[in-house]
């Protein structure tokens, strides 16, 4: 795990700041030094600043794995003919493993995964859904360990708690591709065939992008962050910052607060915004503490014409809102269809013997009100619905 004490952050950022004025990045003087950083929090290494000052990332992969890996585009990943032919002949049985279904992004995920494994004649044998919960997750692993499918796809809660039943299922020959994360004791290659995840870097640089568009470049602002250590919301978080100093002078990052549950959005922002009665805008993690975020925003008597809300996860709630002219101004959408579809397609490679790259992104689209139609259409692959064309065009 990647730990940072706060005690050591002003020293951290000391360093970070020497390290950028002499290789002639910009220092961090809109990042507060005293701010309630996560105890998994890095400050950008000089690496990421640098991809930080690239406007389009659409086909710059920004993003490692959690070894090191060198990250593969979601679309290099191709199903021949002959291995499909291949694929469909082995009958073979895949389970489902998700940590939540309560948004969009799990629905989306789930139906890029089994539309794909209907196309390959890959029978799906088991959805589960822990609802943030790490306990019933294992629970819901050792029942499908019973079941002994061929294939697991799983986003993991907890890198830590749910290991050992991961390697179970591992250790009795069902291949797993796991969705955003690994588990602690398990190496791509031979105890799982690769990780399938958002460029998740990227995904939180475009987040700073519409933050920065949303205020007219200059204000202050504050972050939701996940307090738990999750590296994809790490990622995220930290592209979030790195965008900020590389691109950003004129946005000052004045405070951050973490929450634990995504339900917790409106308490923890609450607070937020009554210390710092004053910010241009919010980073509000993704869509469900968001919302909760603008439902704190209302309560304070803000007014979405002087403060905006970005947020991840382009889900109906948000868009809606965007339509509307709310709260929510800009939104850094993963592609979780295609992510689906990528996940699908490498277990069904693993499981005819093919060798499969151990680390795959999906790129992010940056959403806002300009191209929430044409947005919305290329993550639901329909048009946007009429109540929210009417909102929009008010």
């Amino acid at each position: 795990m990647r730990m940072l004490k706060r005690a050591a952050f002003g020293a951290a950022f000391t360093i970070l700041s020497a390290t950028a004025l002499t290789s002639g990045v910009w220092a961090a003087d809109n990042i507060a030094p005293d701010l309630d950083q996560p105890l998994w929090y890095q400050a950008p290494t000089e690496k990421t600043l640098e991809l930080a000052k690239i406007d389009d990332l659409s086909s710059t992969v920004v993003s490692d794995g959690q070894r090191g890996e060198k990250g593969v585009l979601g679309s290099s990943i191709q199903i021949t003919p002959e291995q499909a032919e291949k694929i469909k002949a082995g009958k073979f049985k895949a389970a489902i493993s998700l940590g939540w279904l309560g948004d969009d992004w799990a629905s989306e995920q789930l139906n890029g995964l089994k539309e794909t494994f209907a196309s390959l004649g890959i029978e799906v044998v088991a959805e589960t859904n822990a609802n943030w919960d790490d306990a019933r997750q294992i629970s819901d692993l050792d029942s499908i360990a019973i079941l002994k499918p061929d294939l697991l796809v799983s986003i993991p809660l907890n890198g830590q708690t749910t290991a050992t039943a991961y390697k179970r299922i591992a250790e009795a020959g069902t291949k797993v591709v796991f969705i955003d994360q690994a588990v602690d004791g398990m190496d791509p290659g031979k105890d799982y065939a690769s990780i399938v995840s958002s460029d998740n870097l990227a995904l939180g640089m475009y987040i700073a992008d519409e933050l920065a568009k949303a205020i007219g470049g200059k204000g202050d602002v504050a972050a939701l962050y996940f307090a738990n250590d999750f590296y994809v919301t790490n990622l995220r978080y930290e592209g979030f910052v790195a965008r900020l100093m590389a691109k950003y002078p004129d946005v000052k990052l004045v405070a951050v607060a973490g929450h634990d549950d995504p339900n917790k959005g409106q308490e923890v922002s609450q607070a937020l915004l009554a210390r710092y009665p004053n910010l241009n805008g919010l980073y509000g993690s993704w869509s469900i503490p968001a919302m909760g975020a603008a439902t704190s925003a209302e309560i304070a008597g803000l007014s979405p014409e002087t403060f905006k809300i970005v947020c991840e996860n382009f889900d109906q709630i948000v868009a809606a809102n965007m339509a509307k002219n709310g709260f929510i101004a800009g939104i850094s959408s993963q592609r979780p269809y295609d992510q689906g579809t990528a996940e699908a397609k490498i277990g069904a490679l693993a499981l005819i013997g093919e060798t499969t790259p151990p680390y795959v992104v999906v790129p992010p689209l940056a959403v806002n009100r300009a191209n929430l139609p044409a947005s919305y259409k290329t993550i639901y692959r329909h048009d946007l619905p009429p109540e929210m064309a009417a909102a929009l065009s008010n």
